[in-house]
């Protein structure tokens, strides 16, 4: 009676071990894509695509305004043209995520 009840243990055993790797896969299912890293991920790419069209408006209007001696105007005109393709950028990189 002894070999009987080590089974029936071990098979119990195995039924909660089944168990609880089934809710987590399943967990896993509802809850898919809502990790911390991914989220890091975003926020790296949403900063990436902002600061980049910004510093390369920058360092043409820099260029121009050195070219054509006037001032800062084409800095800041298209520091704010990055700006605003950076933040379109951002934009469609956050809805294309959800």
């Amino acid at each position: 009676m002894c070999a009987r009840d080590d089974e029936e243990e071990l098979e119990d055993e195995f039924e909660a071990r089944v168990r609880r790797q089934r809710e987590l896969i399943e967990k896993g299912r509802r809850e898919k894509g809502q990790s911390f890293w991914r989220y890091v991920g975003l926020i790296g790419a949403v900063g990436w695509s902002v600061v980049v069209p910004m510093a390369l408006g920058v360092l043409l209007g820099l260029w121009l305004d050195r070219k054509f001696q006037t001032g800062s105007r084409w800095t800041l005109a298209l520091l704010l043209l990055g700006l605003s393709v950076g933040c379109l950028n951002a934009w469609r990189t956050i809805t294309k995520e959800q």
